[in-house]
């Protein structure tokens, strides 16, 4: 897909770094998408989305979570970090999350579980975590210029995620129907309005309504807007969706 144009002079193109903050390009040059992420990204209230799928899935003995554009794994660490704080040993029934992205270089990142981050996330991280982040990572020299550390899970944390790489359109006819959390999260400005109205159209048709969908504030108004036009609604919670349930009457 070509967004724009843009000097790759200004920019590295597959740096080797490979960090989370890198610029993507075509053969041709033309850009494709930047790979930013953060722990605990601050577009969703991640205490309120834990407190309510606590709720939502209090008698569901098995939950699905995808994370779509996972990036370098940073946000579905934060996930399974804050679930595992949340519900201790019950965490297990949202384990493993499965992390996919479309970019080869994220996903060999992700594997290799040494996440750069700058020392002003820290301040984040331990919001979320209650100060506890030496319970689920280690920290190492950063490599990469750009980082301050490197965060390192430890075992059950790493365990708590399968990363692949994937392209989403390919995915969606095969994900799981019901008691799914979809991460689509902070790429729909990257897609055409095409490909916009085909994935809100497809998520609608292939999730009930005992299924979550999550977005970012880089996918707005598009997602919003598409996902509202095809049946999905606001939950609340700011870029949480649902489908109404015809059931309860809703």
């Amino acid at each position: 897909m070509k967004i724009s144009a843009l000097n790759s002079r200004n920019y590295n193109y597959n740096t080797g770094f490979r960090g989370n903050r890198r610029f993507v390009y075509d053969k041709s040059g033309n850009f494709l998408y930047r790979t930013t992420t953060y722990f605990f990204r601050d577009d969703l209230n991640w205490n309120a989305f834990t407190k309510f799928i606590s709720n939502k899935y209090k008698n569901t003995d098995r939950v699905n979570i995808i994370n779509h554009a996972c990036s370098n794994g940073q946000e579905s660490y934060s996930l399974a970090a804050k679930l595992i704080q949340t519900f201790g040993d019950k965490a297990e029934k949202f384990f493993p999350i499965i992390a996919k992205d479309i970019d080869k270089d994220n996903i060999e990142s992700a594997r290799r579980g040494r996440l750069g981050i700058k020392v002003d996330d820290l301040f984040r991280i331990n919001h979320y975590m209650q100060d506890n982040v030496s319970e689920y990572f280690g920290k190492g020299r950063a490599e990469n210029p750009d980082n301050d550390l490197v965060l390192i899970p430890k075992t059950q944390l790493k365990n708590s995620v399968i990363f692949s790489q994937s392209d989403i359109f390919d995915d969606i006819k095969t994900i799981p129907r019901e008691n799914t959390i979809f991460m689509c999260r902070n790429f729909w400005q990257y897609l055409t309005l095409q490909k916009r109205e085909i994935l809100a159209d497809a998520l609608s048709k292939r999730l009930d309504s005992s299924c979550l969908i999550v977005t970012g504030d880089f996918d707005y108004p598009y997602a919003d807007i598409l996902l509202q036009k095809n049946g999905v609604e606001g939950t609340g919670i700011k870029n949480v969706y649902s489908k109404k349930d015809k059931r309860a009457g809703n």
